[in-house]
């Protein structure tokens, strides 16, 4: 299990330079990558997450939502900000060829022995969450009012934000004035983006189905073709989304063709 860093300050203020905190943060990133757990099992990540809170000053509640962890850092009067990073990983064997990646296996719901990756970027998030607790620790001169950093289990299977909200996230802890939370996404390395309102909290989806019409197989230009129409209106759909991907914060849109009828879905 990795520990907590102290960073050295880079000025009057006190802040912590990005480049002193980036080994410590590499090396749990890599620590986590290595060792992923499926859903509701998130046992180690959760430890090292509490850990981590606890050296920090935070205060510091575990096993909220079987798996969750809370940490408070109250300084003085202001709003009370939410900081969100999911933790658990997919059953995906890994063949990234990575040194640090992973060979975990672990046991799913049905009880299949199946291995373990973090695929979807939660180790990442739960190393910035962590970056982000112990700069905002350090740093206390500079703001006002609560943090609530909030490790949350089973994003993937949608179970861990009911678990703890069932368990009194809001009635436990000081309900937020705002929640924020993060997800790696394709862009340029080192940039951060956003916009107002609520963004990557829920889905949309649809069902598209197309008529075609049957003709003799001497005369295929009197028939309507349900498979040349499908493919050209996927292709149409996924370039939308994609346009609507790079004009309204990054949403993301995946399609599938399930017993002759086309579905998407995007995330908004």
């Amino acid at each position: 299990m990795t520990t907590s860093a102290t960073y050295p300050s880079s000025d009057s203020r006190g802040f912590p330079t990005l480049d002193a905190m980036l080994p410590d943060l590499e090396k749990l990133y890599t620590d986590i990558h290595a060792h992923p757990e499926l859903s509701m099992q998130e046992t180690r990540t959760a430890g090292i997450a509490a850990e981590r809170l606890r050296d920090a000053g935070y205060d510091v509640a575990t096993g909220v939502g079987r798996t969750g962890v809370v940490g408070l850092l109250r300084n003085g009067d202001g709003p009370v900000v939410m900081l969100r990073a999911d933790m658990d990983a997919l059953p995906v064997a890994e063949a990234t060829g990575l040194l640090y990646a992973s060979q975990a296996t672990a046991t799913d719901g049905p009880g299949n022995s199946v291995p373990v990756m973090h695929a979807c970027g939660h180790d990442m998030h739960t190393t910035c969450l962590a970056g982000a607790a112990a700069l905002l620790a350090q740093t206390r001169d500079a703001w006002k009012g609560t943090v609530m950093a909030v490790f949350q289990p089973a994003e993937e299977t949608a179970q861990g934000a009911q678990a703890m909200i069932d368990d009194g996230l809001f009635e436990r802890f000081p309900k937020p004035h705002v929640i924020l939370g993060q997800h790696v996404m394709v862009g340029p390395a080192g940039s951060v983006g956003g916009r107002s309102g609520v963004i990557s909290s829920a889905g949309d989806s649809f069902q598209i189905r197309l008529f075609g019409r049957g003709a003799h197989g001497s005369m295929p230009q009197a028939s309507v073709d349900p498979v040349i129409m499908a493919a050209a209106t996927v292709l149409q759909t996924a370039d939308d989304c994609l346009a609507g991907s790079r004009a309204h914060g990054g949403r993301r849109g995946h399609h599938r063709r399930i017993a002759g009828r086309y579905e998407g879905e995007r995330d908004s």
